[in-house]
């Protein structure tokens, strides 16, 4: 059996154009899923902190979007709805490398 050169791959230091392009895409999708994540629940739970009562009731709460709460829509259906287009923010990035990469043929 053929010795095999060891090839070091580090996600936070690509060594070739190639890498370094799928690291930024996969950097900016991770950073559109963390504010998806955790920016929605963070804004809903920081407009419910001035409610006097200690319920967390806030316009957010008050607001209805197709019959329900809008905390609630936001949670649900938003965030579904957002990891679908994050799957397509994913697949126009990576589709966008790909044609950028790809030998042009010269035709005769």
């Amino acid at each position: 059996m053929p010795t095999r050169e060891r090839v070091d791959v580090n996600f936070f230091r690509p060594s070739t154009a190639n890498m370094k392009a799928e690291v930024r895409i996969a950097r900016t999708v991770l950073i559109c899923w963390a504010l998806l994540s955790y920016g929605i629940p963070l804004i809903i739970y920081l407009a419910g902190l001035g409610d006097p009562s200690g319920f967390g009731e806030s316009f957010i709460t008050r607001s209805r979007f197709l019959g329900f709460p809008l905390h609630y829509w936001l949670i649900a259906q938003g965030c579904t709805i957002g990891y679908i287009l994050l799957c397509k923010l994913y697949c126009m990035l990576w589709d966008k490398k790909v044609t950028r990469q790809a030998p042009r043929r010269i035709s005769p």
